[in-house]
């Protein structure tokens, strides 16, 4: 019988230096319950077909709601920046979402509500 990996860890990728880049593709999302509340965990598979997650945070949330299931996808830590939010001023964390597409297209794929 032969065996695969499961993922039992999140990055919290708010902890990585500026500039570092996780590059999978997209399995789908879990929603958790952690003492804060409620969390997205977006789970990936690498290169190497090594599953693992990204814990969710506003701005990385927004980006990979767009993303569909199955998906290559390039994650790359921006650091923080002052934004106004509900709470006042605050340092929010940024994340660079790209997906994947065929190298010889400079097109982008059709978002959900528009026609192809």
């Amino acid at each position: 019988m032969k065996y695969k990996a499961i993922n039992s860890k999140a990055i919290d990728i708010k902890k990585s230096e500026i500039g570092s880049v996780y590059i999978g593709t997209y399995q789908g999302k879990k929603e958790i319950e952690t003492k804060l509340g409620k969390q997205i965990v977006w789970n990936l598979i690498d290169d190497d077909g090594v599953p693992y997650s990204i814990y969710g945070f506003t701005n990385l949330n927004r980006a990979m709601e767009t993303v569909i299931q199955g998906t290559g996808v390039r994650i790359t830590y921006k650091g923080t920046q002052k934004m106004t939010t509900n709470y006042g001023v605050k340092d929010v964390h940024q994340v660079l979402v790209e997906i994947a597409v065929e190298e010889d297209s400079d097109e982008m794929p059709p978002m959900d509500d528009e026609p192809e």
